[in-house]
């Protein structure tokens, strides 16, 4: 005997709303029960396929197909009825199923020759076509799952007392899936110290708000107050308790995807618990809910680009020089084209010399006795890259080439840079006709440069006293980079 449609409407409204919503074993029971008693229906078959397909499983798939092809044997001329199967054959794959693959043509052409122009042959032709077809999609399991979880807390109040009423109605009714999957949600969330994430699972919205809000902030403090890039990392803090929270949300769905099947499972008597909120179909994500996660994105993004590139050019960004020497300096006067001047300046060459600057060289002592007693020698321009380990190599190659000519020199020690700021690093040595000189390096990302000065009894402080001065002296800062 063979039912029809409206012989079992009851059966097929349910079967369809426990689909849409998402609850696709109690669809398949009530789809398979409302088969058996009342007999053959082309709805019902198409609902059973329809929530079998809709697990993305290639068991299902089959199952589905054996669904479809039932069905079409009592009702072969079904047009949605072979819509499904016809989508379901075109979207299998040839290697693994390529009888049913095959199908899918002749399926097609069946609708042509049916309903040609009809809402069903024209997505199926779409399909083979490989076009897109639009439609709504069915909400993703971790959606379901906060959804639901939020719907119950809100409703219940108490996240103690929802977990204990969504237990007892996973134990009587083990063929939802859905709700068992609440039920081990809402016994993770009632754990102690969870009462964050049961926030978060409330107001997921504000939760996006203030994680997107701290990693901007955190972002754009990086450059604001000169941080190491490395604090960039510090978003991981914004983001670990949804990190957490997905690591608890994920580990209900597995706990609820292990439990026993229905057919194997012990129902528990009904126990005497509260009214539970009915779950209802998932809605679609809100135009809210788009342009909030849209704007956020936005920030985030903007934040992300923004502070890398305020970053760089804080890095690539040098004060700019101008080099003019003073007459006198301390007391002594500027000697002009003398040896020791020469000397340097054969020396130095472009070695020194940053981009867009050059190099400099004077030398100051008495003129009256022709005794030079501070020579300055430097460069300026484009050293972004300097650093104090960099300006320890560049120190460090001055105390090599002193030591491979044979003077001893005392270890070498950093000191105050000055007004200027950088970096500076100071020694002495014994020079080859007996006395003490020092030497101080100082670089920044403008300038770096040596003050050589007979040395005064005064010892490395005294150096850099008259190294910062000398510095301060030649050196004048102009437009910022």
């Amino acid at each position: 005997m063979q039912a029809t449609d409206q012989d079992v409407p009851s059966a097929y409204a349910t079967a369809q709303a426990q689909l849409l919503a998402g609850r696709l074993a109690q669809a398949r029971n009530t789809a398979t029960e409302a088969l058996k008693t009342d007999g053959p229906s082309a709805r019902l078959f198409l609902v059973l396929g329809q929530a079998h397909a809709a697990e993305d499983d290639d068991d299902h798939d089959d199952r589905a197909e054996a669904a479809y092809q039932e069905g079409l044997r009592e009702f072969p001329d079904d047009l949605e009825l072979l819509a499904a199967y016809a989508e379901l054959c075109l979207r299998s794959d040839y290697l693994d199923r390529p009888a049913r693959f095959r199908a899918g043509p002749e399926l097609t052409e069946r609708l042509r020759e049916l309903a040609p122009g009809s809402a069903a042959a024209l997505r199926v032709e779409q399909i083979a076509a490989g076009k897109q077809v639009t439609g709504p999609r069915p909400p993703s399991p971790v959606r379901t799952q906060t959804h639901d979880a939020r719907l119950v807390l809100t409703a219940v109040g108490d996240p103690a007392a929802a977990a204990a009423q969504a237990r007892a109605h996973a134990e009587a009714r083990p063929d939802d899936a859905r709700l068992a999957t609440l039920a081990e949600t809402l016994a993770a969330l009632a754990g102690p110290g969870r009462a964050p994430l049961r926030w978060m699972v409330r107001f997921p919205q504000h939760t996006l708000v203030i994680r997107t809000a701290l990693c901007v902030l955190i972002l754009l403090a990086v450059p604001a107050l000169q941080w190491n890039d490395w604090a960039r990392t510090a978003v991981v803090v914004a983001v670990a308790p949804s990190t957490l929270l997905g690591t608890v949300l994920r580990g209900a769905r597995h706990r609820a995807g292990a439990r026993p099947p229905a057919s194997h499972a012990v129902h528990a008597e009904r126990l005497d618990v509260p009214d539970f909120p009915v779950l209802p179909p998932v809605p679609a994500p809100s135009r809210r809910e788009t342009a909030v996660a849209c704007l956020v994105l936005a920030a985030f993004l903007a934040a992300l680009v923004g502070s890398g590139v305020w970053g760089y050019q804080q890095y690539a960004a040098y004060p700019r020089y101008t080099v003019a020497a003073p007459d006198r300096l301390r007391g002594y006067e500027r000697m002009d084209d003398t040896p020791v001047q020469q000397l340097m300046e054969g020396l130095m060459g472009d070695s020194m010399t940053g981009d867009e600057g050059g190099s400099f060289t004077y030398v100051y002592g008495r003129k009256d006795e022709n005794l030079a007693l501070v020579t300055v020698f430097g460069a300026v321009g484009d050293f972004h890259d300097m650093t104090p380990d960099a300006l320890e190599s560049v120190h460090g190659e001055l105390e090599s080439g002193l030591i491979g000519t044979g003077l001893t020199t005392d270890e070498t020690v950093s000191a105050d840079p000055g007004r200027l700021g950088g970096s500076m690093r100071c020694l002495s040595y014994q020079a080859l006709g007996g006395g003490v000189v020092d030497a101080c390096t100082w670089g920044d990302k403008g300038s770096v440069g040596t003050v050589l000065s007979a040395g005064s009894g005064g010892g490395v402080e005294a150096a850099a006293d008259l190294t910062r001065a000398v510095r301060e002296a030649v050196l004048h800062e102009g437009a910022d980079g």
